[in-house]
């Protein structure tokens, strides 16, 4: 499937947010690029779709530097997991070195100061790419969700996104971008269609115990026994550098350790984006995101709609 091109789209970004770092050089994004009619089907009825090649080389060699410095200067909840991780060693940037997986999630006002070099990803041509697969007039940004995954990673258990933000709505997507060529048997996993499931109640990834307080959501079920016995399908793809998988925030999902110690790095980063219905949800119960700092910044009451100065309008 191919992605085609439009008239060109202006980005403006301020001085303030180019300032002190090469986000100047940044490459200039791409035309409004127009997904097609196939694309925005699968999509909608998958949950999910591959687009190949969406961020070209230079993209690649950007994002490669500016998750380079991100890794160098964590944030306060940047996760640092090996097999034998604890609640005590997640946050321990000792580990940096031998880690098997790093993550870590970077808001826009915490750009600016910490990471400027992202910027310009808020801002590239991922919002307009999700904007019409979400069928959404406007795109807000989220929060961008950086991993690298090292041999010796542990996998990610079957889980949704939503559930864990304080966000809800069915414009809610995310622009998976890989930043290195990842064969089949290490890609995500998708349930088709599990989209349409409804919400289930999220879990650690540390100790898999769930979240505290969030009883209203139900447990999700045995994904491997509903994928043996035919009642589920999983989607993966293989992918190169620059390809972008584009999903629903509520499709469940998961994927493969890397067992290789010698195995090759894996980067890959998440932009999450939120369409016109999306909206501030202050659900009962732990919650990940936003971090307690970024939502102490705004001020959305519960049902708000989500653009604000902290989560602002990125598209058009």
């Amino acid at each position: 499937m191919s992605v085609g091109f439009a008239p060109a789209m202006v980005v403006r970004l301020s001085c303030r947010h180019l300032a002190r770092s090469k986000a100047s050089m940044a490459p200039t994004p791409a035309a409004n690029l127009r997904v097609s009619s196939q694309q925005v089907q699968a999509y909608r009825e998958n949950g999910v779709v591959h687009l190949p090649q969406l961020f070209g080389p230079d993209w690649v060699q950007y994002l490669r530097e500016a998750f380079g410095q991100g890794m160098q200067r964590p944030g306060k909840y940047a996760e640092f997991i090996s097999k034998d991780s604890t609640w005590e060693t997640l946050f321990e940037n000792a580990q940096r070195k031998n880690v098997g997986m790093f993550q870590d999630q970077v808001f826009y006002e915490e750009a600016v100061e910490r990471l400027p070099d992202w910027v310009p990803v808020f801002h590239s041509h991922a919002a307009a790419v999700i904007a019409q697969l979400m069928g959404s007039a406007t795109v807000s940004f989220f929060y961008l969700h950086a991993i690298l995954k090292r041999g010796g990673s542990t996998a990610i258990p079957w889980h949704q996104d939503l559930p864990y933000w304080k966000v809800d709505g069915k414009q809610i997507g995310s622009v998976w971008i890989a930043l290195d060529d990842m064969p089949l048997a290490a890609s995500v996993r998708y349930v088709q269609g599990s989209h349409a499931w409804g919400l289930f109640r999220p879990r650690h990834f540390v100790d898999h115990s769930p979240y505290a307080g969030r009883d209203e959501l139900p447990e999700l079920p045995d994904v491997e026994t509903m994928l043996r016995a035919g009642e589920a399908n999983a989607l993966s793809f293989e992918v190169k550098a620059g390809d972008a998988l584009c999903f629903d925030s509520r499709i469940v999902h998961g994927s493969p350790g890397h067992p290789e110690a010698d195995g090759p790095e894996q980067r890959r980063v998440a932009l999450r984006f939120g369409g016109d219905d999306a909206i501030y949800c202050d659900r009962a119960g732990e919650t990940a995101i936003p971090t307690p700092e970024i939502d102490a910044t705004h001020s959305l009451q519960h049902g708000d709609p989500l653009s604000c100065k902290a989560f602002p309008r990125v598209w058009p």
